[in-house]
C-alpha cells in the first residue's frame, strides 16, 4: 500500500502540475515554494484514498481483489485531480459544489456542455489509468520477498517505507514553513500561489508572532504594491474620472456592527431614522455577507466575497480608496475592533494604514465607540481650524451591538435585559423570556450606537460639511435571535442575519423610499459614478450597480467562510465552495429546505452559470 501511495503522490503531481501554468514567474523562494507546495497537497489529498486502503487490505483476504479495488481508487482519485486542473484552468477556482451544479442541471449544461470526443478522450484515459495502476501493483507484488503471510517486511523494506514517509512529512513541513514565514512577513509572490492548489491548508503565526514573541504586526513594513497583481486582476482597469472645477463631496462610512434592518425605527434608532428622511432609505437591501469580514469586504470593494482570499493573499486595495487617494481626499479610518482581524489593514486598509485609528482607550466597547464620536469630532475641528480645503473620506466601525451587547446602563431604554449573553443557555432551549432579555440588551446597544452616529453627523453639521458631503449608514450584517433556530450570525442567510438598513444621503441623492432589491456590491459603483466615473466602465472594477437604478428584480450574492448564497426569486441557493462540503441546496426565506428544493436549482441554473463566471472575473 505505502508504494501506491508514494507511485501516486509522484503521478498525482505530474497531472497537479498544470496548476502551474498558471503560475507567475517569481524567484528562488517562490520556485521551492510551489515545487514543495505541489508535492505537500498531492500528499496529503493522496492521504485519504490511502488510509482507506489500508483499511481494505486489512479487512480483505485476498491480495489480488485488493490490487483491482486500489486501482480503482487510486484512478479515480488521478481523473479528478485532472478533472480540477481543467476546472481551474476554466475558472480560477477548484471543484466545487457551483461546478457540480454546472454539471448536473440543466441550466448549468447549457452553458458548459461537454462534447462526444471529451467523453471519449476521458473514458480511454480513465482505461489506461487502471491497467497502469494495476500494472504498478502487479510489479510491487512480484518484487516483493517471497514470504508467507502474516510474516514481518523485509528490513529493506520498512527502511523504504520509512524513508518515504521521512520525506513526505518533510516536505509537508517546509511547505507549511515557507507559506507561514510569507505571510508573517507579508511576501505575496509567495501566498498568493497558495490559491493555486485544492483544499491547501493555510499555516499562520500572526497570533503566535503578537501574542508570545510581542511583534507589533502594524509595524510591519508596507506592503509593496506592484503595478498589476500575480493571479489577480482587481481592478481590470481602474474608473477615470472626469476632471471638475468643483470641490467633490466628502464621503462617511459609517457601519454599526450585526444591525439588522428592522432595527431602523424610530424607538431604537431615532436619529438615524430622522436622518434618513433626508436622504434615500432603501428598505430591501442585503449585506454581501453574513459575517463582518465579508459584509464589509463587499460593501468597500464592490466585488463578492468569494474573492476576499485572492485579496488578502496579494494585498490588494480596493479601487475606491485609490481612486479617492488619487483625487487627494482626507483619508480616515476610526474603529472599535481591531483591524487586523479580519485582517483589513492588509486588504482594504493597505495603501492607508498609517491613517487608521484602532486602538482606542475604554475598558468596554461603548467607551470605545463613544472614543471614535470624539476622534471624529476633533478631526473635524482639526480641518475647520487649518481651513482645509481638500474633501474627506471617513470608514467608521461601531461595535456595541456585536457580541456581548454593550450600553452605558444609565442610558438603558429596553427592559428586562440580560447583563451578560450566555451563550450556553443559548445554544441549549432557552425560553421565551431569556431570548426577550437577550434580545433587549441588543436593543440597547443598537440605541447606543444610534447616538454615537449622531453625534459624528452633528459634527459636520457643526462645521458646514454635512450637505456636502455623501453620508452611508449600514450594517455589516444582521443578528438572529432563535427567528430560525439559530443565535446571531454567520449561520445562514436569512433576512434575520443578512438584511440590513441602508441609508444614503448627500449631494445629487433623491429623498425617498426605495423598495427595489439592492446590495452592498453597489456602493462602490454608486459612489465612483457620483463623482464622475462612466458607468459603462463597471465591468471593469464592480460587481454592482448604481443603487439610484436598481432593476425590479435581480439576484443577489451573499458569501461566508465555505460557502455563499444566492437570494434568488423563490428561495435562497446556498453553494459550497468546496466540493467535499457537499452539494448545492434550496430554502427557502425562514430557512427551511424547499419541498421541490431540485426545481429551483434547475430553474436557477444559468444564474449559477453567470456566478461562476463573476467568480472568477477578476482572475487572472
Amino acid at each position: 500500500m505505502g508504494f501506491a501511495w508514494f507511485f501516486n503522490i509522484l503521478l498525482g503531481a505530474l497531472i497537479g502540475s498544470a496548476w502551474l501554468e498558471s503560475a507567475p514567474t517569481g524567484g528562488f523562494a517562490s520556485t521551492v515554494f510551489l515545487a514543495v507546495a505541489l508535492l505537500s497537497s498531492i500528499a496529503t489529498l493522496a492521504s485519504i484514498p490511502a488510509l482507506a486502503l489500508w483499511l481494505v487490505a486489512w479487512i480483505v483476504p485476498s491480495r489480488r481483489l485488493v490490487g483491482w479495488l486500489q486501482a480503482a481508487v487510486w484512478t479515480v482519485f488521478q481523473l479528478l485531480l485532472f478533472a480540477d486542473t481543467r476546472i481551474y484552468a476554466l475558472f480560477r477556482y477548484h471543484f466545487n459544489g457551483m461546478v457540480w451544479n454546472l454539471l448536473t442541471t440543466p441550466g448549468g449544461r447549457d452553458t458548459f456542455e461537454l462534447g462526444a470526443p471529451t467523453v471519449a478522450l476521458l473514458a480511454a484515459g480513465a482505461v489506461g489509468l487502471f491497467a497502469l495502476e494495476l500494472a504498478v501493483w502487479n510489479r510491487w507484488l512480484s518484487a516483493r520477498p517471497a514470504l508467507e503471510d502474516g510474516a514481518p517486511r523485509s528490513v529493506r523494506a520498512r527502511r523504504i517505507w520509512a524513508t518515504g514517509c521521512i520525506a513526505v512529512v518533510a516536505i509537508v513541513l517546509l511547505d507549511k514553513g515557507i507559506y507561514a514565514a510569507a505571510d508573517l512577513g507579508r511576501d505575496r509572490r509567495i501566498t498568493v500561489l497558495s490559491r493555486l492548489f485544492p483544499l491547501y491548508q493555510r499555516f499562520t503565526v500572526k497570533r503566535l508572532a503578537r501574542n508570545w514573541f510581542g511583534m507589533k504586526l502594524e509595524e510591519r513594513a508596507a506592503v509593496d504594491l506592484p503595478g498589476e497583481g500575480l493571479l489577480l486582476r482587481y481592478p481590470i482597469e481602474a474608473p477615470a474620472l472626469a476632471p471638475t472645477a468643483k470641490k467633490r463631496p466628502n464621503v462617511l462610512i459609517l457601519v454599526i456592527d450585526s444591525l439588522r434592518a428592522d432595527m431602523l425605527a424610530a424607538e431604537t434608532m431615532p436619529e438615524i431614522t430622522r436622518f434618513a428622511r433626508t436622504g434615500r432609505r432603501f428598505e430591501d437591501h442585503l449585506s454581501g455577507g453574513n459575517a463582518t469580514r465579508f459584509g464589509i469586504f463587499a460593501l468597500i470593494y464592490g466585488i463578492h466575497g468569494t474573492y476576499w482570499q485572492p485579496v488578502y493573499a496579494e494585498h490588494s486595495p480596493p479601487v475606491l480608496v485609490t481612486t479617492l487617494q488619487g483625487l487627494g481626499y482626507d483619508m480616515k479610518v476610526l474603529s472599535t475592533p481591531t483591524m487586523n482581524f479580519p485582517e483589513f489593514r492588509s486588504t482594504a486598509w493597505v495603501t492607508i494604514e498609517d491613517k487608521v485609528e484602532d486602538k482606542l482607550p475604554g475598558t468596554s466597547k461603548h467607551d470605545c465607540d463613544e472614543e471614535v464620536a470624539r476622534r471624529f469630532e476633533a478631526w473635524m475641528d482639526a480641518r475647520a481650524a487649518r481651513g482645509a480645503a481638500e474633501p474627506f473620506f471617513c470608514f467608521a466601525l461601531l461595535d456595541a451591538p456585536h457580541g456581548n451587547y454593550a450600553w452605558p446602563r444609565e442610558e438603558t431604554r429596553f427592559e428586562p435585559y440580560a447583563e451578560q449573553v450566555d451563550f450556553l443557555l443559548m445554544s441549549g432551549a432557552p425560553s421565551a423570556e431569556d431570548v426577550e432579555r437577550v434580545f433587549n440588551s441588543y436593543r440597547n446597544a443598537v440605541h447606543f450606537a444610534d447616538d454615537v452616529a449622531g453625534r459624528m453627523l452633528m459634527a459636520m453639521r457643526k462645521h458646514g460639511e454635512l450637505d456636502d458631503t455623501l453620508v452611508v449608514i449600514t450594517g455589516d450584517h444582521g443578528e438572529e435571535f432563535l427567528e430560525h433556530g439559530y443565535f446571531g450570525h454567520t449561520s445562514n442567510f436569512t433576512p434575520e442575519q443578512v438584511h440590513v438598513p441602508f441609508v444614503l444621503a448627500g449631494p445629487g441623492i433623491p429623498a425617498g423610499v426605495e423598495t427595489r432589491p439592492t446590495s452592498h456590491v453597489d456602493l462602490v459603483p454608486t459612489l465612483l459614478e457620483a463623482l464622475g466615473a462612466d458607468r459603462a466602465a463597471r465591468p471593469s472594477y464592480t460587481h454592482g450597480i448604481n443603487l439610484l437604478e436598481p432593476p425590479a428584480q435581480r439576484q443577489r450574492v451573499i458569501a461566508s467562510w465555505e460557502e455563499v448564497a444566492l437570494w434568488v426569486e423563490g428561495g435562497i441557493l446556498r453553494i459550497p465552495l468546496e466540493g467535499h462540503k457537499g452539494l448545492i441546496e434550496g430554502y427557502d426565506y425562514a430557512w427551511e429546505r424547499l419541498a421541490d428544493e431540485d426545481g429551483l436549482i434547475e430553474r436557477q441554473g444559468a444564474v449559477v452559470a453567470r456566478l461562476a463566471l463573476e467568480c472568477r472575473s477578476f482572475l487572472r
